[in-house]
């Protein structure tokens, strides 16, 4: 390792794992509004629109992310040019939208049938009943799993550094190619990883247990 500038390389890739943050984050966001009307539209009566949700939902779970991220860089720069980081921005949130769509869905499904009996003795209109007492409890149960995707949304990110975008990784990358040790350097990018992963791990597991808790006592 002599001859290896450890503060430089130390600083190169925790600038890597900013630009992870930024991915993971906008893409969870975007993927989580998104989702929402693709969920809606799973669980549509409208056939055709349901059809069209599911068929949107596959295709974008279906296909591998570092697929994905490729097709979308190289495929659309004939029509518009984008950068690498507003590509990998675009593919995850895609990805993120099917899979969080799919929470809301089965979330949506398992709000029991006497929530909804009861919604509608009240006198409430379907959309009430569907946002004023559906929706919140589907959204409870959604929570768990969403958290967990956060998790496997952050090491997907990884993958966009085929196509250059600058996060750890790509920076790992860079700094193997200039010569510091692979092990060293893939070390210190695993344990920036396990920085950000594991506090989510344990946030997926504080809110499935909160969740459950509410639900046994209710």
């Amino acid at each position: 390792m002599s001859g290896i500038d450890l503060g430089g390389l130390f600083s190169s890739i925790s600038a890597g794992l900013g630009i992870t943050i930024v991915l993971t984050v906008v893409s969870f966001v975007a993927g989580a509004l998104v989702g929402v009307p693709l969920a809606l539209s799973r669980v549509s009566k409208f056939l055709p629109l349901r059809w069209l949700a599911i068929g949107i939902i596959d295709l974008c779970r279906g296909v591998p992310p570092l697929v994905w991220l490729l097709i979308i860089y190289y495929g659309i720069s004939p029509i518009l040019t984008l950068s690498p980081l507003p590509a990998a921005l675009i593919g995850l949130s895609l990805i993120s939208a099917a899979y969080l769509a799919e929470n809301y869905r089965a979330g949506i499904e398992n709000v029991s049938r006497g929530q909804r009996e009861a919604a509608a003795a009240l006198g409430l209109t379907p959309a009430n009943q569907f946002w004023r007492v559906i929706a919140p409890q589907a959204l409870n149960l959604a929570l768990p799993p969403s958290a967990s995707y956060a998790v496997s949304l952050l090491k997907d990110s990884a993958k966009a550094s085929i196509i250059g975008v600058a996060d750890i990784i790509f920076v790992a990358q860079l700094e193997v190619s200039r010569g510091a040790s692979a092990v060293f350097v893939f070390s210190v990018a695993a344990v920036l990883y396990l920085i950000v992963g594991i506090p989510l791990s344990y946030f997926s597991r504080f809110v499935d247990a909160k969740i459950r808790s509410k639900v046994v006592t209710v």
